[in-house]
């Protein structure tokens, strides 16, 4: 025969069942008085009884089948599980198709089972509720739910709801904000991180606990570490609870929850970060920009900075390496509108533009502005606050909008086509495919225009930031411009297509500005 010992987290709390070694123990005693032999003792510690996936009770049910076990012995049937159902199939269905007993020390198992059964699960269902509201009202009061703090905290010893800064592990946190800032991206800041010997918060956590860490990890930093802290409102002393949950009692699978449930308290601990630097990561985020790599090391500073004013679409990034007449080697680097370098004339033209000329152009913009502030502050203070940023989101809006609208009128003019035959299916297939993936591409560009638009922050709010940015920088030149400066300072670039005039090829730039955007 078997014994079948579990007790769940929640009945520990609510005082509902003894202990394991008491549950073992008389149980235990109940098989020597009968006389009966024990071939194993079956024990689920700390597993709910709602849920039948549970490691020794799943090895029970196999020796069942195998017909190692012929008898069961339980306390209760509660122990057994708090679906009514389930326990109630086990128990007349199952356990008596291969011809075992099943016995509960403290019940008679008659015609009156179900009913106790319902009510276990009712008590299940309950006892569920109930731990779930309490762990919500604490999120709401802004006390800390979580079973482990984020790395960078620590729980206060005081009050395990309450976190504090953990003095050793902090500044790695403001180092990976700092470089982020900078620019680099988020396996750069991993590398970085790894070949410094820092640990990684997985293996701090068990470091600080004199403890190994018992699953099999790289026990290195990686790009996913990064992008979770970067990400996380803790470390600007923000609480946001409640981002996933079970489907209910039953299945404790946990499953994401729509950001609107989300439970989010300010200013409930000391933050790591200062709101300036989450802002401009956040910033980062959002124009998902990454400084890339090219083949000879260098980078392309201008990446997701460029945009073309006709399609709308970014400019693409193209390094060629030269030989001088010395017989050295260079690297020139320019830039053309990506729906012209994928599909060519048809479709855009190539608003193409150096990098050198980009850096140029942008260090005099940075100095004419410097100049301005430091001979006469308040004149410009007042000229950016007179500004209207949002006409030139609207103004990219609108083209995005219009060349939807020209997409759908050559989607349906194709469907005639095919539909009188004057087009083969073959070039059907493919012109269709091309027009709805750019018109998908479109509508994720409007839908973050329309983002950006929304969260828009007044002008005037912005000056005091823009104005220390612009002093900063107001030495820089064309051989110290780096992705820091135009992080900082540069939210986009919109290049118009070159013209000749008067022999010289010329081209519109607008330099749209973080901050004032002027």
């Amino acid at each position: 025969m078997g014994v079948y010992v579990r007790l769940s987290k929640e009945d520990s709390r609510t005082g509902e069942s003894v202990s394991i070694e008491n549950q073992k123990l008389m149980l235990i005693r109940h098989v020597k008085e009968m006389g009966w032999e024990l071939r194993e003792i079956y024990q689920d510690d700390g597993f709910s009884g709602t849920n039948q996936n549970r490691p020794a009770f799943q090895r029970m049910m196999e020796d069942v089948k195998q017909g190692f076990i012929n008898t069961i012995l339980i306390k209760d049937l509660s122990r057994l599980g708090r679906n009514y159902l389930e326990v109630g199939n086990l128990a007349e269905v199952f356990l008596p198709e291969y011809g075992c007993e099943l016995i509960s020390l403290n019940e008679k198992l008659d015609d009156m089972m179900v009913f106790r059964n319902w009510f276990n699960e009712q008590h299940s269902k309950t006892t569920s509720a109930k731990v779930r509201i309490g762990k919500r009202i604490s999120a709401q009061n802004g006390r800390f739910t979580g079973v482990y703090a984020p790395y960078g905290y620590k729980k206060d010893p005081q009050s395990r709801h309450k976190l504090i800064i953990d003095e050793n592990a902090a500044p790695v946190v403001r180092k990976i904000f700092q470089m982020r800032a900078s620019g680099l991206a988020f396996r750069a800041i991993a590398i970085k991180l790894n070949d410094e010997n820092i640990i990684c918060p997985k293996e701090y956590y068990y470091q600080q606990r004199n403890a190994k860490n018992p699953k099999k990890t790289t026990k290195m930093w990686s790009d996913s570490t990064i992008k979770n802290i970067l990400k996380n409102e803790v470390y600007i002393g923000v609480l946001v609870s409640g981002k996933s949950g079970t489907i209910s009692y039953k299945n404790q699978k946990q499953v994401r929850k729509e950001k609107e449930s989300w439970i989010r308290v300010e200013n409930v601990h000391e933050p790591i970060i200062d709101i300036d630097t989450w802002n401009k990561i956040k910033v980062l985020a959002e124009r998902n920009h990454r400084s890339r790599k090219r083949k000879d090391g260098g980078n392309n500073l201008f990446t997701s900075r460029l945009f073309c004013p006709d399609c709308g679409f970014r400019l693409k990034g193209q390094a060629e390496r030269r030989e001088r007449k010395n017989g050295s080697i260079y690297t020139n680097v320019h830039y053309m509108c990506s729906t012209f370098a994928k599909a060519g004339k048809n479709a855009c033209s190539s608003h193409c533009i150096s990098e050198n000329t980009l850096i140029k152009l942008v260090v005099e913009d940075i100095k004419h502005y410097a100049m301005k502030i430091a001979f006469n502050e308040e004149k410009i203070v007042n000229a950016i606050t007179s500004y209207q940023p949002k006409d030139i989101y609207e103004s990219e809006l609108d083209s995005h909008i219009k060349q939807i609208d020209k997409l759908d009128n050559l989607i349906e003019s194709l469907y005639m086509d095919k539909i009188a035959g004057i087009i083969p299916t073959s070039l059907f297939e493919r012109q269709i495919e091309k027009y709805e993936k750019e018109r998908e591409e479109r509508s994720q560009v409007i839908k973050a225009l329309k983002k950006q638009l929304a969260d828009i922050i007044p002008v005037k709010d912005n000056i005091p930031i823009w104005t220390e940015l612009i002093k900063k920088y107001a030495n820089i030149d064309t051989l110290s411009i780096d992705a820091e400066a135009i992080n900082d300072l540069i939210d986009k670039i919109i290049v118009g297509e070159a013209k000749y005039l008067h022999g010289k090829r010329v081209c519109d730039i607008k330099i749209i500005r973080n901050y004032t955007l002027m």
